[in-house]
């Protein structure tokens, strides 16, 4: 099953919202993000899984970085090329 960024974002908000500090709020970004890897493209699951793997080896506690890590997961769910437009 297939998630767009914007769900799987809104998703990581509500789990880093619940997040005390330190470890744990790293701990929490990591688990959010292989979450939405489960739910997500397989292009798009990679680069989410590798966040995670960064967030918890470097306990990073920035909310940044998850939203970064669910841009890039965006980016590489899309098609290389957009669509072509009818009649144009």
């Amino acid at each position: 099953m297939n998630v767009s960024p914007a769900a799987a974002a809104a998703g990581l908000a509500l789990a880093l919202s619940a997040c005390t500090g330190g470890g744990d709020r790293a701990d929490n970004t990591a688990d959010a993000l292989e979450a939405a890897a489960d739910q997500s493209s397989p292009a798009a699951a990679n680069v989410l899984d590798n966040a995670a793997e960064q967030v918890r080896e470097h306990n990073i506690t920035d909310p940044a970085a998850a939203q970064e890590a669910l841009e890039a997961a965006g980016n590489a769910q899309a098609p290389a090329t957009p669509p072509a437009m009818n009649g144009q």
